[in-house]
C-alpha cells in the first residue's frame, strides 16, 4: 500500500516542485529536500494546508506569523488528530521560538511536546531544545541544503580596494548597521555589496550612526542568483549578529554559503557556527580585529571547509537523512 506523506505549510495546496522556487528559505532548503526523500521512498506527497483523509506521515513546516491565532488552532488540531490515529508527526523547527517569545511561541511550545520527532538544522539548536527546554521528543539534526556550486577562492582583489559582501534578511540589518558603525576605520575605502530587500537599505538610511560611515554600499535585490553574482565581485563576506539576541540560534546556512562561494568570512561566533570555527574569523577575536586589513591570510579557510565539509550539505546527503526520518 502506498504511503501518503503531507507537508503542512501555509496557503493552498501546491505541487512539490514549487517548494524549490519558494521565497521562504525553510521551504527551499528543507521541505523541498524532505519532499524529494518521500518521493524516493515511493510516498505520495501533498503540500499545503489541506490535508488528505488518507495520511501516514505528517511533516510540519514553518507556521509563520500571519493569521497565527486561527492557523495555530487548525494546525494543532490536525497534529492532535494525527497523534490519535498513530500517524507519525515530524516537526521541522528552524527558528528558536521557544526562546524568542514571539507570536509563534505558544504554537511551537505545544507542537514540540506533541511531535514524535523534531528536525533541526544545527547541533546547537538540538542541545538548546534538549538541555534548556527539556524537550522529550526525538531530535534529529538535518542541515539546510546548500543552493550553490562551490567556487574556488580568489587569488587577488577584484578591484583596487577591498570589496565585501553582506547578504541576508532585513531582520539582520541592524547587526550590519552596528558593525559598520563599530568598524568605521577598518572599512575605510572598502565597498560593500549588499544583497537583500529594500527594507535593509531603508534601515541603514534611518540608522543613527555615531559618525558618517566610510564604506561605500552597492545594493542588489535578493535572489539566489544575485548572491552568487555578488560573490563573484567580492573579496570577503561579513556576517555580523549578536550572541545575546533571539537570532543566536540561526541556521549556519549563511556561513556555509559564504565559505562555499570561496569567500574569507568574518562572522559573529554564533552557537550554530561553533563546529566550523576553524574556517572563519570571529568578530571580536584577535583574528577578527585584523581581518578587514589582512583578510588574505584567511583565504585557506573557505578552501579547507569545501574539502572537508561541503559534501554534508549536498542534496544526496540530506535526502538520505530525511529518508531515515520518513521510513
Amino acid at each position: 500500500m502506498t504511503i501518503a506523506t503531507h507537508i503542512l505549510i501555509g496557503g493552498p495546496n501546491q505541487p512539490a516542485s514549487t517548494l524549490r522556487a519558494s521565497t521562504l528559505a525553510s521551504a527551499r532548503l528543507r521541505l523541498a529536500v524532505a519532499a524529494t526523500a518521500a518521493q524516493e521512498l515511493g510516498h505520495t506527497v501533498s503540500i499545503g494546508e489541506q490535508c488528505p483523509k488518507q495520511l501516514d506521515r505528517l511533516i510540519v513546516g514553518k507556521i509563520g506569523a500571519n493569521d497565527i491565532e486561527e492557523r495555530q488552532h487548525r494546525w494543532l488540531t490536525l497534529i492532535e488528530r494525527c497523534k490519535g490515529l498513530g500517524v507519525p508527526v515530524i516537526l521541522d523547527y528552524t527558528d528558536h521560538h521557544l526562546a524568542n517569545n514571539s507570536v509563534m511561541t505558544a504554537f511551537y511550545r505545544a507542537a514540540c511536546q506533541l511531535a514524535d520527532s523534531i528536525c533541526v538544522p544545527t547541533r546547537a539548536l538540538k542541545s538548546a531544545l534538549a538541555e534548556e527546554f527539556k524537550i522529550q521528543s526525538s531530535i534529529a539534526v538535518v542541515s539546510d541544503l546548500l543552493e550553490y556550486q562551490p567556487v574556488k577562492p580568489k587569488d587577488k582583489l577584484v578591484d583596487a580596494k577591498p570589496v565585501g559582501l553582506w547578504f541576508g534578511h532585513p531582520t539582520n540589518a541592524e547587526f550590519l548597521a552596528q558593525f559598520i558603525d563599530s568598524n568605521r576605520q577598518g572599512l575605510k575605502g572598502h565597498t560593500l555589496n549588499l544583497v537583500s530587500s529594500s527594507q535593509t537599505l531603508d534601515l541603514l538610511k534611518r540608522y543613527k550612526f555615531a559618525q558618517t560611515p566610510t564604506v561605500r554600499i552597492n545594493a542588489f535585490s535578493w535572489s539566489v542568483p544575485a548572491v552568487a553574482q555578488a560573490a563573484q565581485v567580492s573579496d570577503y563576506c561579513i556576517i555580523p549578529s549578536d550572541c545575546e539576541s533571539p537570532k543566536r540560534y540561526a541556521s549556519n546556512n549563511r556561513l556555509v554559503t559564504a565559505l562555499a562561494l570561496g569567500l574569507p568570512t568574518l562572522a559573529t561566533a554564533l552557537p550554530s557556527y561553533s563546529e566550523y570555527s576553524d574556517y572563519f574569523a570571529a568578530i571580536g577575536s584577535p583574528e577578527g580585529h585584523q581581518f578587514l586589513s589582512s583578510f588574505d591570510a584567511e583565504k585557506g579557510g573557505s578552501e579547507t571547509f569545501q574539502q572537508n565539509h561541503l559534501h554534508s550539505f549536498t542534496l544526496p546527503a540530506l535526502v538520505k537523512q530525511w529518508r531515515s526520518l520518513l521510513n
